[in-house]
């Protein structure tokens, strides 16, 4: 819709373009990280290309593995000094927390991995000689070697 020759976007809309639910979409709002929200008559939610771009960056961070928290902390430090060249540091040494656990997290998975390749190495070893087992007896049968029981005919 437009209003003063604005593009502005109700809720379900944003919500399409974003692939949010318009529940998180007021959760944000509730949450301090969208705020430049307007009302038209009614009370209607409208939201501006402004907001189309801040829930953009919002996950942008959330798949950089920022919490909500942090986003938040990032915003209130923005609102204090308006102005990114306070922000960003913080965020810098946000995201090398993030990548530090990610880093933490890839070792946990390949020392994980290792043990799965091991403890698979050991069922097929164990299934190996099974099979080899079973082989054995298998040729034993073939090879005429049974014993006669006793109480057969004669």
């Amino acid at each position: 819709m437009e209003i003063d020759g604005l593009r502005y976007y109700q809720i379900g809309e944003l919500a399409n373009l974003v692939n949010l639910s318009p529940r998180t979409i007021r959760y944000y709002e509730e949450i301090g990280l969208l705020n430049s929200v307007k009302r038209i008559e009614g009370g209607k939610r409208v939201y501006t290309d402004k907001d189309l771009q801040r829930l953009k960056f919002i996950q942008r961070l959330k798949h950089l593995g920022l919490t909500l928290s942090e986003m938040h902390e990032l915003e209130a430090i923005y609102q204090i000094h308006r102005t990114n060249r306070k922000v960003l540091p913080r965020l810098l040494e946000l995201l090398d927390n993030h990548a530090s656990k990610i880093d933490e997290r890839i070792n946990n998975l390949i020392k994980l991995k290792k043990e799965i390749l091991s403890y698979q190495e050991k069922i097929r070893q164990k299934l190996n000689l099974e099979m080899e087992s079973q082989e054995g007896e298998k040729k034993d049968d073939r090879g005429g070697h049974h014993k006669r029981r006793s109480d057969t005919h004669r």
